[in-house]
């Protein structure tokens, strides 16, 4: 690998710093417990896009030529199994703490167990332990965390809008197809090298996030 790639593999744990420290010190969050136990499910949930891009593998050998198949891979090997699986600590472990309220603390949840998440899957992408071969390799696994960031946001929203409700069954399954529709969306781009798509997703995804942490922020102070 290049220098370069090495420094990709860092953008994650940098991240992850760097909302610590804001937790930390601008929402005065005392024990960063729950953080870290995040942050470790997230790494330890990314066993579950391993298997599934192993059934891949072995039901058709990496043959993906396919457009139907290339689309199975991305969408439901990628990008479903990865957002099934940052969805299962987020809504078995964080949803059940008495500071998980709505949608505002879905989302911090969500992004620590997403970056978790990336930390280790940028790793396994770099050096072909899962995935295809894409383009720009490179530019992709430095934008991954950052789209990870996006597809948390995505699922901490509507995984926390189910705490507002007395039946969540409809927000947790938005939360969940609406991240895998945007993951499947970033990854396909690439395989594509569709430039225009990729622009137009990285758009949408700056708008979607802004949309949804500003909704979020105003149930959190109406709640206040």
């Amino acid at each position: 690998m290049s220098i370069l790639q090495y420094s990709s593999l860092a953008v994650s744990p940098v991240l992850l710093i760097i909302g610590i420290v804001f937790l930390k010190n601008k929402l005065a969050m005392t024990s960063l417990t729950n953080i870290r136990n995040g942050i470790l499910f997230g790494m330890v949930a990314v066993l579950l896009m391993l298997l599934a891009d192993y059934l891949v593998e072995m039901r058709w050998h990496g043959n993906l030529r396919n457009m139907r198949r290339m689309a199975f891979f991305v969408f439901v090997g990628i990008a479903f199994s990865s957002e099934l699986a940052k969805f299962i600590p987020l809504r078995m472990v964080s949803y059940k703490l008495p500071a998980f309220k709505g949608p505002i603390e879905g989302i911090i949840y969500s992004i620590a167990i997403g970056l978790g998440f990336s930390t280790v899957a940028t790793f396994l992408f770099a050096y072909g332990i899962v995935g295809t071969s894409i383009n720009s390799p490179i530019t992709f696994l430095f934008l991954y965390p950052f789209a990870t960031i996006v597809f948390s946001i995505v699922l901490g929203f509507f995984t926390g809008m189910g705490k507002l409700r007395k039946n969540g069954l409809i927000d947790h399954s938005t939360g969940i197809f609406l991240a895998t529709f945007l993951h499947g969306l970033f990854y396909f781009s690439f395989i594509t090298s569709d430039i225009r798509l990729l622009i137009i997703t990285v758009i949408g995804f700056v708008l979607i996030s802004i949309a949804l942490i500003y909704r979020a922020l105003q149930l959190f102070n109406n709640r206040e």
